[in-house]
C-alpha cells in the first residue's frame, strides 16, 4: 500500500474546510405586507341580525311619506299600552264577518286584515275601521258613497294593519322609513306604530288620530290628494298630512268637518 503523499493530505484538508464554511440556502417565505388592506365590516354587516321573533320597539323619527312625523326634533310620543312589533310575519288574517250593503249610489266594499304576529285582534281592528268608515262624518257625508265591510277577496280595497317593516315592503318604492302609513296597490296600509302611538301634536287624543289615519289613507284610495291648511286656527282638512304637523290648523279626522 502506497504511503499518503503530503500533497494528497493538503487537498483533503482544503476540501473539508470548504464544506464546513458553506451555508445551505434557506427557503424564502412570502411575508405579509403591513400595507395590505384588512376587510372591515360595513355598518350593516356589523350589526347583529334582526331577531326572527317579533321585537318590541318604540319608533324613531325620520319619516317621508303621506302621513308621517315632520322631524326628529319632535318630542317622543308616549309609550303604547300595546307593544309596537317592528317586524311580524308578513302574512295576514282577514277579519271575519261584515255588514249589510248600505244604500248609496256608489258602495265601496272593503276587507279589513291584520298582520299575523301583531297583538291586535282582527275583529277589534275591524270594529274600529267599520265604526270610522260608517260614521256620517266620514267620506259618506256627501251621500254619494258608502262603505261596506266584507269578508273574503271580493273587495274594492283593503284596510291593513301591519308592522313597520311590513309597511315599508308594502308601500315601496315610497319611503315610509318604518314610521308611517300609505295607500298602495289597493291597500290602505296602517302602520301599527302610528296606530298605537299616534303623534304628540295631535292634541285631541289617540282615538281622534286613528279616525284621521283611516280616513286619510282611504281618502287616497278614493282618489283624493293632499290638501294644505286653509288658515291658522281652522280645522285641518283630513287630506292634510297631519302626522307631519298641522301647519297652524286644528287637528281633525273627519272629511265632513271641512267638506273633504
Amino acid at each position: 500500500m502506497d504511503a499518503i503523499s503530503p500533497l494528497r493530505v493538503v487537498l483533503v484538508l482544503a476540501v473539508a474546510v470548504a464544506l464546513i464554511s458553506c451555508e445551505v440556502p434557506r427557503p424564502r417565505y412570502a411575508q405579509p405586507s403591513s400595507s395590505a388592506p384588512v376587510a372591515e365590516p360595513s355598518p350593516a354587516s356589523a350589526l347583529p341580525p334582526a331577531p326572527a321573533s317579533p321585537s318590541v320597539s318604540s319608533p324613531a323619527s325620520s319619516p317621508s311619506a303621506s302621513s308621517s312625523p315632520a322631524s326628529s326634533s319632535a318630542p317622543p310620543p308616549p309609550s303604547a299600552a300595546v307593544p309596537v312589533v317592528r317586524r311580524a310575519t308578513g302574512a295576514f288574517t282577514a277579519a271575519p264577518g261584515g255588514q249589510e250593503a248600505p244604500s248609496a249610489p256608489h258602495v265601496v266594499r272593503y276587507v279589513v286584515e291584520v298582520e299575523q304576529g301583531l297583538p291586535e285582534a282582527p275583529e277589534a281592528f275591524a270594529a274600529d275601521v267599520q265604526r270610522i268608515l260608517s260614521d256620517p262624518r266620514s267620506w259618506s257625508h256627501t251621500g254619494d258613497v258608502a262603505f261596506q265591510r266584507v269578508a273574503g277577496t271580493d273587495a274594492d280595497l283593503r284596510v291593513t294593519l301591519a308592522s313597520p317593516e311590513t309597511v315599508d315592503a308594502l308601500c315601496a318604492p315610497l319611503n315610509t322609513a318604518g314610521e308611517v302609513s300609505c295607500f298602495a296597490n289597493g291597500r290602505a296600509v296602517i302602520n301599527q306604530a302610528r296606530w298605537e302611538l299616534g303623534v304628540p301634536h295631535f292634541s285631541t287624543g289617540l282615538t281622534a288620530y286613528r279616525e284621521y289615519l283611516v280616513n286619510h289613507e282611504v281618502g287616497h284610495g278614493l282618489g283624493h290628494q293632499h290638501t294644505p291648511c286653509p288658515g291658522p286656527g281652522l280645522p285641518a282638512p283630513v287630506m292634510l298630512q297631519q302626522t307631519y304637523g298641522l301647519d297652524g290648523c286644528l287637528p281633525n279626522g273627519w272629511p265632513a268637518t271641512t267638506g273633504g
